[in-house]
């Protein structure tokens, strides 16, 4: 402020832009207070007037760097104290403009105008309390007036005007007029460019580029930079951007491309033994030579080269130009036959013509691209254990079996891999509809067309155990669930005058879990609104997570102490394959399970029981059962079945004696095989073989006991190999007969052609009952 009050520290004015005082302000020393003044582009313009309306002859003007009085008195010798104004005014080029935050504080008449546009209109006698008004205005590029406008009329005179430089946010302008010189000699490329009109411009950021990617990149504050370019053909700019003071960063403009001359020849293409590969697809092989991490600039054309030897000829086979197809990865071999080694090599050729040396020659082998048929008969079998699914194997190459599964309209995902025609689905969510797809694959790993089945896994049904008063005389239901069934949704529970009508009252039950196992949960609920009522019969139904009940049930009777009668029809009939059991179904309403227990006939004091053994739970429904532990060698075997209802009563035992056939092959089998790990399973109604792996043997032979003329045949000879793990071999002997014991050796076959001591394995093969 150029008054008898000039401050030491000169305040910045607007955006930043602070300069020295003798350029910011020139006072032209007049006698008269109507004396031209001119002030810097950064100073105000100060005007004293003797009136509050700006009016008359200005008592005096200066220039002023920041508007921040505090006049107790009269601003100036010869004015008053009172009823005085104040005018501050600059003009100035903003340059690309933007926005600044301002504060205006003061006692009486305060205002700002911006380009003449009113932005504060405090203009009121305040006295000594004076007011601040906040605000923010932008403005656009090129010059703009700012003013404030100050009245006092009594007291104290303050007035402060701010608006700091940290809020320029706008950024400058793009350079103009860039140029480039490009000496092919030297290879230095030179760009200049015009000064910004930008006031505070710190400095300029100059990248250099092809029309592809960034090359180099640095700062400079003048307004012309050279940089070498390198002798590669390709077409180069330098593009320019302005920083200001405070980081903002301005749009970047960019000079004219210059070319370098190109006589020099790629490299040889980076092609590793790993980036040629065979596509797996349905039909044709394709053979893939990678480039992706080949630049265009390394070519920008790509040969591909075949031979049948390695020594050539060679035959080009398909070119690739970057320029067309600048995303692509690959050259391709489109006709290669199947099942036949090839030869190839890679050439680079530039821009200018000049052809790389080719790339070491890869050898490749085509597989076997054609897809395995698709699986025939296809059925699913629901219960609420699992989804069974069985199919027909296509009659080619199929080795294994992919099934997936979607619940509704969901993607269908992978639930598991078959090495045998059939897959049991336990994941299935019950109640709800699964559709499955089955596809076979090929050793090559090619799937076939998928088949379709929709299927839906039943709801566990809830299994009353009983139904009995407690020690307050309250009737309490015991049932079961199956640990692995859904039942989320809770129980339901219903009552009735008989097992047929048990699901007319809906009672009021809330299950609490009492005992659990690995395979089943049991529940223990107090029929609280039982009492007085005439039902005898109580059922409960699980309920799934989407609402869906079991469909299967079972009745208990209240107060149900009487046992069912004994087991009727009770007959074993012995079997190649073990015993069968059969007997009548129970007349009993409420019958809820068979005990049978198979054990072995002993004497005792000329008293003949069935003693010791195993014992079964049996399904209420069950009239049958086929033992098939053990194998049928002519022992003596007894049985013992009771009938149990609901409640929990069983019946009496009753027993049936037996002698097992004997099945065993006539021809005794050596000691002393070297095989171990060897195990016989039943799976789909297949028999697979499983041993381990044994060090020096060449092969394996697999033999199976003819009983019609007693011998062991052979069935198998080879490697045998699990398609699963190297640590074990695996046969499986889809030709099994059924409704036997099948009795089987394995030998291992070394390399001088002799044969190990055989290994014996047996299974049971009952059939469908």
């Amino acid at each position: 402020m150029i008054t008898d009050r000039f401050r030491a520290g000169l305040r910045v004015g607007a955006a930043g832009l602070a300069m020295a005082l003798p350029s910011a302000c020139l006072v032209l020393a007049a006698p008269s207070a109507a004396a031209a003044v001119t002030c810097g582009d950064t100073t105000f313009k100060r005007t004293f007037y003797t009136n509050t309306s700006f009016s008359g002859t200005p008592k005096k003007t200066d220039c002023d760097t920041t508007v921040d009085q505090n006049w107790t008195g009269a601003p100036l010798s010869g004015m008053a104290t009172n009823n005085f104004s104040v005018r501050w005014s600059l003009t100035r080029d903003f340059g690309s403009g933007g926005c600044f935050t301002y504060r205006l504080s003061g006692t009486d008449g305060l205002r700002l105008y911006v380009d003449g546009v009113r932005k504060v209109n405090k203009w009121t006698n305040t006295g000594d309390s004076g007011n601040s008004v906040p605000g923010t205005f932008c403005i656009g590029s090129g010059s703009h007036t700012v003013r404030v406008d100050h009245a006092n009329w009594t007291g104290l005179s303050r007035v402060k005007f701010t608006w700091p430089a940290s809020s320029d946010s706008k950024a400058p302008l793009a350079p103009t007029g860039i140029t480039t010189s490009y000496d092919a000699a030297t290879g230095k490329a030179t760009a200049s460019w015009k000064k910004n009109r930008e006031l505070d411009i710190d400095h300029y950021r100059v990248l250099v580029e092809t029309s592809t990617s960034g090359v180099a990149r640095w700062d400079t504050t003048g307004t012309s930079t050279s940089y070498a370019l390198p002798k590669d053909g390709r077409t180069y700019r330098f593009c320019i951007q302005a920083v200001d003071k405070w980081t903002n960063y301005g749009a970047t403009a960019c000079g004219p491309y210059v070319t370098t001359p190109d006589k020099t020849a790629p490299a040889v293409p980076a092609v590793r033994t790993s980036d040629v590969t065979v596509s797996n697809d349905v039909g044709t092989p394709r053979v893939n030579v990678w480039l992706g991490q080949v630049q265009p600039s390394d070519g920008p054309v790509f040969t591909l080269w075949r031979a049948t030897a390695e020594a050539g000829p060679y035959t080009k086979v398909s070119t690739l130009d970057l320029r067309e197809t600048p995303d692509e990865q690959y050259l391709y071999d489109e006709t290669p036959a199947e099942k036949q080694t090839y030869y190839y090599t890679a050439s680079a050729t530039d821009g200018a013509g000049n052809t790389s040396a080719r790339t070491t020659p890869v050898a490749v082998t085509t597989p076997d691209t054609s897809a395995p048929g698709a699986v025939t008969g296809l059925v699913a079998k629901a219960d609420a254990d699992k989804v069974a699914l069985t199919w027909a194997a296509p009659t080619d190459d199929a080795v294994r079996w992919q099934v997936y599964g979607a619940d509704g309209t969901a993607t269908p995902a992978l639930l598991g891999t078959a090495t045998a025609a059939a897959y049991s689905d336990t994941t299935a969510k019950p109640g709800v509809t699964r559709t499955y797809t089955v596809y076979a694959i090929d050793g090559a790993g090619h799937r076939s067309s998928g088949v379709k089945i929709s299927a839906r896994r039943q709801v566990a049904p809830a299994l009353p155990v009983y139904l009995s008063p407690d020690a307050d005389g309250r009737p309490v239901l015991r049932f079961r669930v199956a640990a692995d069934n859904d039942h989320s949704g809770g129980f339901r529970v219903y009552s009735g005058t008989s097992a047929s009508t048990v699901r007319t009252t809906l009672r009021a039950c809330d299950p609490k879990e009492t005992f659990s196992t690995s395979t089943y949960i049991e529940y223990s609920c107090v029929l609280t609104d039982f009492g007085g009522s005439t039902d005898r019969y109580v059922t409960v139904l699980a309920v799934a997570g989407n609402g869906v009940t079991s469909s299967d049930f079972k009745a208990v009777r209240y107060d149900d102490t009487t046992a069912p009668p004994a087991t009727a029809g009770l007959t074993a009939t012995p079997e190649p394959w073990g015993t069968a059991l059969r007997w009548d179904a129970s007349t009993a309403a409420d019958v809820h399970a068979y005990w049978l227990r198979a054990g072995r006939p002993e004497t005792v004091g000329g008293v003949r029981t069935c003693a010791g053994g195993t014992t079964e739970v049996l399904d209420g429904d069950a009239t049958s059962f086929q033992d098939t532990a053990g194998l049928p060698d002519g022992e003596d075997r007894c049985w013992e079945v009771r009938t149990v209802d609901g409640s929990n009563n069983y019946s009496e035992p009753v027993t049936v004696y037996a002698t097992e056939q004997d099945t065993r092959p006539t021809e005794a089998t050596p000691p002393g095989s070297p095989l171990t790990g060897l195990e016989a399973v039943e799976n789909a109604g297949d028999v697979a073989l499983n041993w381990d792996t044994l060090d020096g043997a060449t092969s394996y032979r697999v033999y199976r006991w003819d009983r019609a003329t007693g011998t062991y045949e052979r069935i198998a000879d080879g490697a045998l190999e699990n398609p699963n793990t190297a640590q074990f071999r695996h046969y499986r002997d889809e030709k099994a007969p059924t409704g036997t014991a099948a009795y089987y050796r394995v030998t291992a076959v070394y390399a001088d052609g002799t044969e190990s001591a055989p290994a014996l394995a047996a299974v049971t093969l009952a059939p469908a009952s």
